[in-house]
């Protein structure tokens, strides 16, 4: 054996011990996330979560290891770890009506929580591509919302209050209804008319993340409504997929939303077209001159252009985005006139 394949086999033994600690890191895990469900505890404990990686990021500078490899471990670390700790108390049918990247989304995550998941919608075929991908079954809406416990709505706006919506809804008599839109000033109070009259448990929902897989230990807003019945059996569902539960009033989940979505949408859409609009002005191409926070900046500038139709749908229907903007642009011209006259 030359030393090449010496040095190579000595890798390899190190590489199997390497998954023996990290099987038994993911042990560890389970045991804790069985203690914590025991105990009421929030899967996602942040504080811990910043106490580790401060730690690791002093022993990857003590080892001589980039921070941004010992980030990158610990970041996937943390999310299979989640994964091993989820749980529920209880095995639910959920209906998801959709196939976009947020059904995407939440169905990879009731997979993961082995609830039982059916996917639907108008587009029976589109229906059949997402429910195969996660290996879910299929239905039309009619059959599906009558064989669900639990149908969340995955739709966009125009969706939500479409007549196709409505026309079935009657089906979900008895059932738990779940919208997952970002703002709600254009179909709560419908929704939650609606339930009245037909007699579904409503409960509007807000998923704080975006459309990828997997999303354990992000957050969910529910919204109470006059026919929510027991909330803590709602939250009790989420936690049991990973997910910390946030709770709120109509109002001031969209107050907080203008804050945490209209006024950055409005700042990355903005920002977007001035990039290209500078860098035309003056004849430079930027791509190949990022800086790493320019490359993280431009990484969010991305995913709100891929979010186009969503960003658009906030601006235009939540009630104090017109606020929020007049807000942001009066601080634009603050700052620009500070800097003006500095430069003086």
């Amino acid at each position: 054996m030359n030393e090449i394949d010496r040095l190579r086999a000595e890798i390899n033994q190190i590489d199997e011990e390497l998954f023996k600690l990290f099987f038994r890191r993911l042990e560890l895990a389970s045991q804790i996330g069985r203690l914590k469900r025991t105990q009421g505890l929030p899967l996602t404990d942040e504080a811990r979560e910043e106490e580790v990686r401060n730690r690791w990021r002093k022993l990857a500078a003590h080892y001589g290891i980039p921070e941004t490899l010992a980030d990158n471990l610990l970041n996937t670390i943390f999310s299979v770890s989640k994964m091993r700790e989820l749980n529920p108390s209880e095995k639910r049918r959920v209906v998801l009506v959709g196939y976009g990247g947020m059904s995407r989304s939440l169905a990879s995550l009731f997979k993961l929580a082995k609830h039982e998941v059916v996917i639907t919608g108008r587009n029976l075929e589109k229906s059949e591509k997402l429910a195969k991908e996660f290996n879910l079954a299929y239905m039309p809406i009619s059959q599906a919302l009558q064989w669900g416990e639990i149908i969340i709505l995955a739709l966009p706006l125009e969706g939500i209050l479409s007549y196709e919506t409505s026309r079935f809804l009657y089906l979900a008599k008895g059932k738990i209804v779940m919208d997952i839109l970002s703002s709600k000033a254009s179909s709560f109070s419908r929704l939650e008319k609606t339930s009245e009259e037909i007699g579904f448990r409503f409960v509007s929902t807000h998923p704080l993340f975006g459309p990828y897989l997997n999303p354990v230990g992000e957050k969910i807003v529910l919204i109470r409504s006059s026919t929510s019945g027991d909330m803590e059996e709602i939250s009790e569902f989420w936690r049991g997929v990973g997910l910390t539960v946030l709770t709120t009033d109509v109002e001031t989940h969209e107050k907080l939303m203008a804050v945490i979505q209209v006024l950055p949408h409005f700042f990355m859409l903005g920002l977007s077209s001035s990039l290209d609009a500078l860098s035309k002005e003056l004849a430079v191409d930027y791509t190949q001159f990022q800086t790493t926070n320019f490359k993280e900046i431009f990484k969010i500038i991305n995913r709100v252009r891929d979010l186009d139709r969503v960003v658009k749908e906030i601006q235009s229907s939540n009630p104090y985005a017109r606020l929020a903007r007049k807000v942001g642009l009066g601080e634009l011209n603050t700052l620009y006139s500070t800097l003006e006259k500095e430069k003086k």
